[in-house]
Protein backbone atom coordinates (compact mmCIF):
# COMPACT_ATOMS: atom_id res chain seq x y z
CA UNK A 1 0.00 0.00 0.00
CA UNK A 2 1.15 3.45 -0.48
CA UNK A 3 2.15 5.84 2.05
CA UNK A 4 -0.34 8.83 2.04
CA UNK A 5 1.51 11.97 1.39
CA UNK A 6 0.47 15.59 2.79
CA UNK A 7 -0.80 17.89 -0.09
CA UNK A 8 -3.38 20.10 0.19
CA UNK A 9 -6.09 17.99 -1.03
CA UNK A 10 -5.48 15.94 2.45
CA UNK A 11 -7.74 18.13 4.19
CA UNK A 12 -10.23 19.43 2.25
CA UNK A 13 -13.64 19.21 3.45
CA UNK A 14 -15.14 18.49 -0.19
CA UNK A 15 -12.79 15.63 -0.67
CA UNK A 16 -14.67 12.41 -0.83
CA UNK A 17 -12.80 10.57 1.03
CA UNK A 18 -13.22 12.85 3.75
CA UNK A 19 -16.71 13.21 4.23
CA UNK A 20 -16.49 9.18 4.57
CA UNK A 21 -13.92 9.75 7.24
CA UNK A 22 -16.53 12.20 8.81
CA UNK A 23 -19.54 9.50 8.60
CA UNK A 24 -17.35 7.21 10.22
CA UNK A 25 -16.49 9.65 13.55
CA UNK A 26 -20.65 9.60 13.60
CA UNK A 27 -20.74 6.16 13.79
CA UNK A 28 -17.82 6.10 16.25
CA UNK A 29 -19.63 7.88 18.51
CA UNK A 30 -22.98 6.89 17.98
CA UNK A 31 -22.88 2.94 17.73
CA UNK A 32 -19.82 2.27 19.69
CA UNK A 33 -21.88 3.68 22.84
CA UNK A 34 -24.91 1.93 22.22
CA UNK A 35 -22.36 -0.96 22.23
CA UNK A 36 -21.57 -0.57 25.32
CA UNK A 37 -25.45 0.57 26.99
CA UNK A 38 -26.15 -3.28 25.49
CA UNK A 39 -23.19 -4.45 26.88
CA UNK A 40 -23.87 -3.39 30.32
CA UNK A 41 -27.59 -4.41 29.55
CA UNK A 42 -30.80 -2.53 29.08
CA UNK A 43 -31.29 -0.45 31.93
CA UNK A 44 -27.49 -0.37 32.44
CA UNK A 45 -27.78 -4.34 33.80
CA UNK A 46 -30.96 -4.04 35.88
CA UNK A 47 -31.72 -7.59 36.32
CA UNK A 48 -35.62 -7.60 35.74
CA UNK A 49 -34.42 -5.71 32.59
CA UNK A 50 -34.59 -8.60 30.25
CA UNK A 51 -38.41 -7.86 28.86
CA UNK A 52 -37.86 -4.77 28.60
CA UNK A 53 -34.77 -5.27 25.75
CA UNK A 54 -36.93 -7.95 24.22
CA UNK A 55 -39.75 -5.21 23.98
CA UNK A 56 -37.85 -2.38 22.51
CA UNK A 57 -35.80 -4.33 20.04
CA UNK A 58 -38.72 -5.50 18.65
CA UNK A 59 -40.11 -2.12 17.72
CA UNK A 60 -36.59 -0.76 16.86
CA UNK A 61 -36.07 -3.16 14.18
CA UNK A 62 -39.31 -3.38 12.68
CA UNK A 63 -38.90 0.24 12.57
CA UNK A 64 -35.50 0.14 11.42
CA UNK A 65 -36.93 -2.07 8.42
CA UNK A 66 -39.54 0.67 7.41
CA UNK A 67 -37.09 3.34 7.56
CA UNK A 68 -34.38 1.91 5.73
CA UNK A 69 -36.13 0.73 2.71
CA UNK A 70 -37.60 4.36 3.01
CA UNK A 71 -34.22 5.79 3.28
CA UNK A 72 -33.04 6.20 0.11
CA UNK A 73 -35.86 8.75 -0.91
CA UNK A 74 -35.77 10.50 2.45
CA UNK A 75 -32.50 11.09 1.73
CA UNK A 76 -32.80 12.23 -1.58
CA UNK A 77 -34.87 14.94 -0.59
CA UNK A 78 -33.52 15.60 2.50
CA UNK A 79 -29.33 15.49 1.22
CA UNK A 80 -27.02 14.19 3.20
CA UNK A 81 -26.39 17.18 6.10
CA UNK A 82 -30.00 17.06 7.50
CA UNK A 83 -30.18 13.00 6.95
CA UNK A 84 -26.93 12.47 9.25
CA UNK A 85 -28.48 15.00 11.51
CA UNK A 86 -31.80 13.67 11.71
CA UNK A 87 -30.02 10.11 12.05
CA UNK A 88 -28.09 11.40 14.78
CA UNK A 89 -30.82 12.24 17.06
CA UNK A 90 -32.13 8.46 17.80
CA UNK A 91 -29.11 7.43 19.80
CA UNK A 92 -28.59 9.93 23.23
CA UNK A 93 -32.07 9.15 23.44
CA UNK A 94 -32.19 5.86 23.93
CA UNK A 95 -29.44 6.09 26.04
CA UNK A 96 -31.34 8.77 27.62
CA UNK A 97 -34.06 6.24 28.19
CA UNK A 98 -32.04 3.62 29.65
CA UNK A 99 -31.17 5.92 32.20
CA UNK A 100 -34.37 7.26 33.07
CA UNK A 101 -35.74 3.55 33.03
CA UNK A 102 -32.91 2.75 35.54
CA UNK A 103 -33.67 4.94 37.87
CA UNK A 104 -37.58 4.50 37.50
CA UNK A 105 -38.21 1.32 36.45
CA UNK A 106 -40.94 2.81 34.07
CA UNK A 107 -41.15 1.42 30.62
CA UNK A 108 -42.75 3.71 28.30
CA UNK A 109 -39.83 6.52 28.07
CA UNK A 110 -37.52 2.92 26.19
CA UNK A 111 -40.55 1.69 24.22
CA UNK A 112 -40.74 5.18 22.86
CA UNK A 113 -37.38 5.94 22.54
CA UNK A 114 -36.87 2.57 20.45
CA UNK A 115 -39.33 3.49 17.89
CA UNK A 116 -37.86 7.05 17.22
CA UNK A 117 -34.65 5.12 17.21
CA UNK A 118 -35.63 2.52 14.58
CA UNK A 119 -36.88 5.87 12.26
CA UNK A 120 -33.72 7.73 12.28
CA UNK A 121 -30.69 4.77 12.25
CA UNK A 122 -32.63 3.75 9.15
CA UNK A 123 -31.72 7.17 7.55
CA UNK A 124 -28.70 7.22 9.37
CA UNK A 125 -27.60 4.11 7.73
CA UNK A 126 -28.78 4.73 4.74
CA UNK A 127 -27.14 8.00 4.22
CA UNK A 128 -23.87 6.27 5.47
CA UNK A 129 -24.13 3.40 2.76
CA UNK A 130 -24.95 5.80 -0.17
CA UNK A 131 -21.70 8.13 0.44
CA UNK A 132 -19.34 4.67 1.05
CA UNK A 133 -20.12 3.41 -2.46
CA UNK A 134 -21.04 6.54 -4.33
CA UNK A 135 -18.28 9.00 -3.62
CA UNK A 136 -15.23 6.73 -4.31
CA UNK A 137 -13.83 5.66 -7.89
CA UNK A 138 -14.67 2.51 -8.69
CA UNK A 139 -11.41 1.08 -7.57
CA UNK A 140 -11.32 2.15 -4.05
CA UNK A 141 -15.02 1.12 -3.17
CA UNK A 142 -13.90 -1.54 -1.42
CA UNK A 143 -11.62 0.86 0.82
CA UNK A 144 -14.40 3.10 1.34
CA UNK A 145 -16.69 1.22 2.79
CA UNK A 146 -14.22 -0.60 4.77
CA UNK A 147 -13.33 2.72 6.12
CA UNK A 148 -16.86 3.49 7.80
CA UNK A 149 -16.86 -0.19 9.31
CA UNK A 150 -13.04 0.42 10.79
CA UNK A 151 -13.66 3.82 12.65
CA UNK A 152 -17.00 2.17 13.42
CA UNK A 153 -15.90 -0.98 15.01
CA UNK A 154 -13.25 0.56 16.84
CA UNK A 155 -15.81 2.75 18.51
CA UNK A 156 -17.74 -0.06 19.24
CA UNK A 157 -14.87 -1.87 20.50
CA UNK A 158 -14.22 1.09 22.93
CA UNK A 159 -17.76 0.96 24.11
CA UNK A 160 -17.41 -2.64 24.66
CA UNK A 161 -14.10 -2.09 26.49
CA UNK A 162 -15.69 0.33 29.10
CA UNK A 163 -18.65 -2.41 29.56
CA UNK A 164 -16.05 -5.05 30.11
CA UNK A 165 -13.73 -3.10 32.62
CA UNK A 166 -17.37 -2.37 34.29
CA UNK A 167 -18.05 -5.73 34.44
CA UNK A 168 -14.57 -7.18 34.88
CA UNK A 169 -15.17 -9.03 38.44
CA UNK A 170 -18.79 -8.71 38.64
CA UNK A 171 -21.01 -12.62 37.67
CA UNK A 172 -24.55 -10.79 38.26
CA UNK A 173 -25.47 -7.20 36.27
CA UNK A 174 -25.54 -4.26 38.53
CA UNK A 175 -26.60 -0.76 37.75
CA UNK A 176 -24.42 1.90 36.42
CA UNK A 177 -24.35 6.05 37.96
CA UNK A 178 -25.63 8.61 36.43
CA UNK A 179 -22.17 10.11 35.70
CA UNK A 180 -21.33 7.62 33.04
CA UNK A 181 -24.65 7.36 31.24
CA UNK A 182 -24.06 11.31 31.05
CA UNK A 183 -21.08 10.75 29.46
CA UNK A 184 -22.44 8.87 27.08
CA UNK A 185 -25.21 11.05 26.43
CA UNK A 186 -22.79 14.01 25.61
CA UNK A 187 -20.46 11.66 23.08
CA UNK A 188 -23.48 10.94 21.23
CA UNK A 189 -24.48 14.06 20.68
CA UNK A 190 -21.55 15.45 18.95
CA UNK A 191 -22.11 14.06 15.77
CA UNK A 192 -25.20 16.03 15.35
CA UNK A 193 -22.92 19.01 15.20
CA UNK A 194 -20.16 16.86 13.16
CA UNK A 195 -22.91 16.70 10.75
CA UNK A 196 -23.92 20.06 10.78
CA UNK A 197 -20.68 21.98 10.26
CA UNK A 198 -18.89 19.39 8.42
CA UNK A 199 -21.44 17.22 6.21
CA UNK A 200 -22.10 18.71 2.93
CA UNK A 201 -23.96 18.45 -0.62
CA UNK A 202 -23.07 15.97 -2.69
CA UNK A 203 -22.73 17.93 -5.60
CA UNK A 204 -20.21 20.05 -3.87
CA UNK A 205 -18.14 17.12 -3.24
CA UNK A 206 -15.24 17.44 -5.77
CA UNK A 207 -11.96 14.46 -6.39
CA UNK A 208 -8.58 15.43 -6.39
CA UNK A 209 -8.42 15.80 -10.49
CA UNK A 210 -11.04 18.35 -10.01
CA UNK A 211 -13.74 16.55 -11.05
CA UNK A 212 -17.01 16.39 -9.29
CA UNK A 213 -19.14 13.20 -8.86
CA UNK A 214 -22.34 13.46 -10.82
CA UNK A 215 -24.97 16.14 -12.22
CA UNK A 216 -27.45 16.41 -9.82
CA UNK A 217 -30.44 17.27 -11.35
CA UNK A 218 -33.81 18.30 -9.16
CA UNK A 219 -36.54 15.62 -8.70
CA UNK A 220 -39.87 15.39 -7.50
CA UNK A 221 -41.04 13.74 -4.61
CA UNK A 222 -43.37 11.59 -7.22
CA UNK A 223 -40.32 10.91 -8.96
CA UNK A 224 -38.42 9.85 -6.07
CA UNK A 225 -41.44 7.54 -5.39
CA UNK A 226 -41.33 5.99 -8.42
CA UNK A 227 -37.82 4.75 -7.90
CA UNK A 228 -38.45 3.76 -4.15
CA UNK A 229 -41.21 1.07 -5.66
CA UNK A 230 -38.83 0.44 -8.84
CA UNK A 231 -36.24 -1.10 -6.03
CA UNK A 232 -38.90 -4.08 -5.01
CA UNK A 233 -38.82 -5.14 -9.13
CA UNK A 234 -35.88 -4.61 -10.17
CA UNK A 235 -33.78 -7.81 -11.20
CA UNK A 236 -30.37 -7.96 -9.77
CA UNK A 237 -31.72 -6.88 -5.92
CA UNK A 238 -34.02 -9.31 -5.56
CA UNK A 239 -31.49 -11.56 -6.74
CA UNK A 240 -29.68 -10.26 -4.02
CA UNK A 241 -32.08 -9.68 -1.32
CA UNK A 242 -31.26 -13.06 0.53
CA UNK A 243 -27.34 -11.99 0.82
CA UNK A 244 -28.69 -9.18 2.16
CA UNK A 245 -31.43 -10.29 4.63
CA UNK A 246 -28.64 -12.14 6.34
CA UNK A 247 -26.32 -9.65 6.76
CA UNK A 248 -26.76 -9.02 10.05
CA UNK A 249 -27.93 -11.90 11.24
CA UNK A 250 -24.78 -12.81 13.07
CA UNK A 251 -25.68 -10.37 15.07
CA UNK A 252 -28.49 -11.47 16.85
CA UNK A 253 -27.43 -15.25 16.73
CA UNK A 254 -24.63 -14.56 18.76
CA UNK A 255 -26.10 -12.40 20.85
CA UNK A 256 -28.88 -14.80 21.75
CA UNK A 257 -26.36 -17.38 22.87
CA UNK A 258 -24.38 -15.23 24.41
CA UNK A 259 -27.04 -13.46 26.86
CA UNK A 260 -28.25 -17.21 28.00
CA UNK A 261 -25.35 -19.35 28.67
CA UNK A 262 -22.29 -16.87 29.79
CA UNK A 263 -22.21 -14.83 33.00
CA UNK A 264 -21.88 -10.94 32.56
CA UNK A 265 -18.26 -10.97 32.76
CA UNK A 266 -17.63 -13.16 29.57
CA UNK A 267 -20.71 -11.80 28.14
CA UNK A 268 -18.93 -8.49 28.27
CA UNK A 269 -15.31 -10.00 26.89
CA UNK A 270 -17.23 -11.83 23.60
CA UNK A 271 -19.14 -8.25 22.97
CA UNK A 272 -15.88 -6.44 22.81
CA UNK A 273 -13.97 -9.88 20.86
CA UNK A 274 -16.69 -9.68 18.54
CA UNK A 275 -16.27 -5.83 17.73
CA UNK A 276 -12.56 -6.14 17.80
CA UNK A 277 -12.50 -8.97 15.41
CA UNK A 278 -14.59 -6.71 12.56
CA UNK A 279 -12.03 -4.20 12.10
CA UNK A 280 -9.87 -6.81 10.75
CA UNK A 281 -12.41 -8.57 8.77
CA UNK A 282 -13.02 -5.30 6.97
CA UNK A 283 -9.44 -4.87 6.58
CA UNK A 284 -8.69 -8.79 4.69
CA UNK A 285 -11.65 -7.47 2.04
CA UNK A 286 -9.88 -4.27 1.40
CA UNK A 287 -7.02 -6.15 0.28
CA UNK A 288 -9.17 -8.34 -1.77
CA UNK A 289 -11.77 -6.08 -3.22
CA UNK A 290 -9.29 -3.62 -4.23
CA UNK A 291 -6.62 -5.80 -4.99
CA UNK A 292 -4.12 -4.47 -7.32
CA UNK A 293 -2.89 -7.54 -8.18
CA UNK A 294 -6.41 -8.81 -9.51
CA UNK A 295 -7.03 -6.26 -12.09
CA UNK A 296 -10.49 -8.01 -13.29
CA UNK A 297 -13.36 -6.38 -10.78
CA UNK A 298 -15.46 -9.43 -11.54
CA UNK A 299 -12.32 -11.44 -10.49
CA UNK A 300 -11.54 -9.86 -6.83
CA UNK A 301 -15.18 -9.66 -6.27
CA UNK A 302 -16.14 -13.61 -6.86
CA UNK A 303 -12.55 -14.21 -4.43
CA UNK A 304 -14.55 -12.47 -2.28
CA UNK A 305 -17.21 -14.32 -2.52
CA UNK A 306 -15.53 -17.52 -2.58
CA UNK A 307 -13.29 -16.57 0.68
CA UNK A 308 -16.74 -15.36 2.71
CA UNK A 309 -18.62 -18.21 1.65
CA UNK A 310 -16.02 -20.62 3.20
CA UNK A 311 -15.90 -18.56 6.33
CA UNK A 312 -20.00 -18.29 6.34
CA UNK A 313 -20.43 -22.14 6.14
CA UNK A 314 -17.55 -22.91 8.07
CA UNK A 315 -18.52 -21.10 10.84
CA UNK A 316 -22.53 -22.43 10.94
CA UNK A 317 -20.97 -26.23 10.94
CA UNK A 318 -19.26 -25.08 13.66
CA UNK A 319 -21.53 -23.82 15.91
CA UNK A 320 -24.05 -26.71 15.20
CA UNK A 321 -21.05 -28.88 16.46
CA UNK A 322 -20.34 -26.80 19.43
CA UNK A 323 -24.25 -26.26 20.02
CA UNK A 324 -24.11 -30.53 19.65
CA UNK A 325 -21.50 -30.61 22.46
CA UNK A 326 -22.56 -28.42 25.36
CA UNK A 327 -26.17 -30.05 24.59
CA UNK A 328 -27.53 -26.41 24.71
CA UNK A 329 -31.17 -26.94 24.24
CA UNK A 330 -31.27 -29.22 27.40
CA UNK A 331 -31.02 -26.03 29.86
CA UNK A 332 -33.98 -24.42 31.17
CA UNK A 333 -32.44 -21.36 32.91
CA UNK A 334 -28.93 -19.67 32.14
CA UNK A 335 -25.69 -21.52 33.14
CA UNK A 336 -23.89 -18.93 33.32
CA UNK A 337 -20.76 -20.13 32.35
CA UNK A 338 -17.40 -18.15 32.69
CA UNK A 339 -14.17 -18.11 30.37
CA UNK A 340 -12.70 -20.13 32.72
CA UNK A 341 -15.21 -23.22 31.56
CA UNK A 342 -14.05 -25.87 29.77
CA UNK A 343 -16.72 -25.38 26.57
CA UNK A 344 -15.55 -21.68 26.13
CA UNK A 345 -12.60 -21.74 23.51
CA UNK A 346 -14.77 -23.28 21.11
CA UNK A 347 -17.38 -20.60 21.06
CA UNK A 348 -14.38 -18.10 21.31
CA UNK A 349 -13.45 -19.28 17.89
CA UNK A 350 -16.80 -19.47 16.13
CA UNK A 351 -17.47 -15.88 18.19
CA UNK A 352 -14.48 -14.82 16.49
CA UNK A 353 -15.83 -15.95 12.78
CA UNK A 354 -18.87 -14.68 13.33
CA UNK A 355 -17.66 -11.31 13.92
CA UNK A 356 -15.59 -11.16 10.76
CA UNK A 357 -18.79 -12.38 9.07
CA UNK A 358 -21.08 -9.56 10.20
CA UNK A 359 -18.65 -7.11 8.99
CA UNK A 360 -17.00 -8.54 5.94
CA UNK A 361 -20.10 -10.20 4.38
CA UNK A 362 -22.22 -6.54 5.01
CA UNK A 363 -19.56 -4.97 3.32
CA UNK A 364 -18.75 -7.39 0.55
CA UNK A 365 -22.64 -7.33 -0.47
CA UNK A 366 -22.79 -3.32 -0.39
CA UNK A 367 -19.66 -3.53 -2.68
CA UNK A 368 -21.53 -6.13 -5.01
CA UNK A 369 -24.40 -3.43 -4.79
CA UNK A 370 -21.72 -0.55 -5.57
CA UNK A 371 -20.44 -1.99 -8.35
CA UNK A 372 -23.80 -1.43 -10.25
CA UNK A 373 -23.96 2.15 -10.57
CA UNK A 374 -21.65 5.01 -9.84
CA UNK A 375 -24.79 7.88 -9.51
CA UNK A 376 -25.34 8.96 -6.33
CA UNK A 377 -29.15 9.40 -6.67
CA UNK A 378 -29.49 5.66 -7.67
CA UNK A 379 -27.44 4.52 -5.53
CA UNK A 380 -29.33 6.30 -2.93
CA UNK A 381 -32.18 4.24 -3.68
CA UNK A 382 -29.99 1.06 -3.50
CA UNK A 383 -28.55 1.94 -0.05
CA UNK A 384 -32.04 1.90 1.39
CA UNK A 385 -33.31 -1.12 -0.10
CA UNK A 386 -29.83 -2.42 1.20
CA UNK A 387 -30.24 -1.08 4.83
CA UNK A 388 -34.05 -2.03 5.29
CA UNK A 389 -33.05 -5.80 4.28
CA UNK A 390 -30.76 -5.74 6.56
CA UNK A 391 -32.78 -4.71 9.11
CA UNK A 392 -35.51 -6.96 8.57
CA UNK A 393 -33.22 -9.88 8.55
CA UNK A 394 -31.73 -9.33 12.00
CA UNK A 395 -35.99 -8.43 13.09
CA UNK A 396 -36.87 -12.08 11.96
CA UNK A 397 -33.90 -13.30 13.72
CA UNK A 398 -34.89 -11.46 16.90
CA UNK A 399 -38.50 -12.47 16.43
CA UNK A 400 -37.64 -16.37 15.88
CA UNK A 401 -35.36 -16.36 18.89
CA UNK A 402 -38.47 -14.74 20.92
CA UNK A 403 -40.94 -17.54 19.93
CA UNK A 404 -38.41 -19.76 21.32
CA UNK A 405 -37.14 -21.63 18.06
CA UNK A 406 -34.10 -23.73 19.06
CA UNK A 407 -30.95 -22.38 18.42
CA UNK A 408 -29.86 -25.44 15.54
CA UNK A 409 -33.25 -24.29 13.66
CA UNK A 410 -31.50 -20.47 13.97
CA UNK A 411 -28.68 -21.73 12.59
CA UNK A 412 -30.20 -23.76 9.62
CA UNK A 413 -32.28 -20.50 8.29
CA UNK A 414 -29.08 -18.75 8.86
CA UNK A 415 -27.10 -21.41 7.26
CA UNK A 416 -29.54 -21.33 4.11
CA UNK A 417 -29.24 -17.83 3.45
CA UNK A 418 -26.01 -18.02 3.17
CA UNK A 419 -26.02 -20.59 0.34
CA UNK A 420 -28.39 -18.72 -0.87
CA UNK A 421 -26.76 -15.17 -0.79
CA UNK A 422 -23.36 -16.21 -1.95
CA UNK A 423 -24.66 -17.86 -5.24
CA UNK A 424 -26.97 -14.72 -5.94
CA UNK A 425 -23.70 -12.24 -5.08
CA UNK A 426 -21.73 -14.93 -7.48
CA UNK A 427 -24.60 -14.73 -10.43
CA UNK A 428 -24.55 -11.08 -9.74
CA UNK A 429 -20.99 -10.65 -10.03
CA UNK A 430 -20.12 -13.15 -13.23
CA UNK A 431 -22.93 -11.64 -15.11
CA UNK A 432 -24.31 -8.39 -14.14
CA UNK A 433 -21.48 -6.42 -12.91
CA UNK A 434 -19.62 -4.44 -15.49
CA UNK A 435 -16.06 -3.96 -16.02
CA UNK A 436 -16.30 -0.04 -15.26
CA UNK A 437 -20.00 2.07 -15.11
CA UNK A 438 -18.13 4.95 -16.50
CA UNK A 439 -19.64 6.62 -19.80
CA UNK A 440 -22.81 4.29 -19.16
CA UNK A 441 -24.48 6.22 -16.87
CA UNK A 442 -26.16 9.71 -18.14
CA UNK A 443 -25.33 12.04 -14.99
CA UNK A 444 -22.37 10.23 -13.97
CA UNK A 445 -18.68 12.04 -14.33
CA UNK A 446 -15.59 10.25 -14.87
CA UNK A 447 -12.00 10.98 -13.10
CA UNK A 448 -9.87 12.40 -15.31
CA UNK A 449 -7.66 9.43 -15.32
CA UNK A 450 -10.30 7.33 -16.68
CA UNK A 451 -10.65 9.37 -19.30
CA UNK A 452 -7.22 9.80 -20.46
CA UNK A 453 -7.16 5.45 -20.26
CA UNK A 454 -9.85 5.67 -22.67
CA UNK A 455 -8.52 8.17 -24.74
CA UNK A 456 -5.32 5.68 -25.28
CA UNK A 457 -7.28 2.87 -25.82
CA UNK A 458 -9.94 4.23 -28.77
CA UNK A 459 -9.08 7.62 -30.50
CA UNK A 460 -13.58 7.42 -31.24
CA UNK A 461 -14.34 7.57 -27.69
CA UNK A 462 -11.63 10.15 -26.92
CA UNK A 463 -13.68 12.52 -29.44
CA UNK A 464 -17.04 12.01 -28.49
CA UNK A 465 -17.50 10.57 -25.31
CA UNK A 466 -15.27 11.97 -23.03
CA UNK A 467 -16.67 15.48 -24.56
CA UNK A 468 -19.73 15.05 -22.67
CA UNK A 469 -18.00 13.90 -19.83
CA UNK A 470 -15.94 17.56 -20.05
CA UNK A 471 -19.47 19.12 -20.27
CA UNK A 472 -20.84 17.17 -17.70
CA UNK A 473 -18.27 18.89 -15.40
CA UNK A 474 -18.52 22.27 -16.18
CA UNK A 475 -22.75 22.36 -15.45
CA UNK A 476 -21.40 20.65 -12.00
CA UNK A 477 -18.36 23.06 -11.36
CA UNK A 478 -21.57 25.89 -12.72
CA UNK A 479 -19.26 26.89 -15.90
CA UNK A 480 -21.17 28.05 -19.34
CA UNK A 481 -21.53 25.33 -21.45
CA UNK A 482 -21.40 28.03 -24.17
CA UNK A 483 -17.66 27.83 -25.03
CA UNK A 484 -17.28 24.93 -27.57
CA UNK A 485 -15.43 22.01 -25.94
CA UNK A 486 -12.32 21.58 -28.26
CA UNK A 487 -9.57 18.98 -27.18
CA UNK A 488 -7.66 21.79 -25.65
CA UNK A 489 -10.43 22.38 -23.34
CA UNK A 490 -10.64 18.60 -21.93
CA UNK A 491 -7.28 19.42 -19.96
CA UNK A 492 -8.65 22.60 -18.03
CA UNK A 493 -10.03 20.25 -15.39
CA UNK A 494 -7.62 22.84 -13.00
CA UNK A 495 -10.90 24.86 -12.97
CA UNK A 496 -12.52 22.62 -10.70
CA UNK A 497 -9.50 22.37 -8.21
CA UNK A 498 -9.33 26.00 -8.17
CA UNK A 499 -13.16 26.40 -7.45
CA UNK A 500 -12.95 23.39 -4.73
Amino acid sequence: MAIMRLNKNTFRISRPMNQNILVGVIFFCLPGIYTAVVGLGAGGGRSSSGRVANQTNSILYGMFALFGFLGGTIVNLLRPKLSMMFGSIGYPLYVGSMWFYDQTGQTWFPLFAGAVLGCTVGILMTCAVMISISYPEEHQKGLFIAQQWMIRSIGASVGSAIALSVNIDKATPEGIGGGVYLTYVIIQCLPLFIAGFFIIDPKNVVRDDGTHLALFKPLTFKQQLKAFVKCFTNRQLLIMFPALLGCDMALALTSTINGFYFNLRTRSLNNFIFQVVQFFGSLIMIFILDSKYITSRKRRGLVGIVFMGVVSIAACGGLYGWLETVKFTSFTSTPARDWTHSTYPGLLVLYMLFGLIYSAYQLLAQWVIGCLSNDPTVLAQYSGFMTGSFSLGICISFVIAAEGVPQWGQVTFQFILYVFGVIGMAYIMMYEVKESNYFREENTIAPVYVEQQEAVKDENAAENQPVEESRQEKIASGISTNESCSNSQLNTREVGVSKA
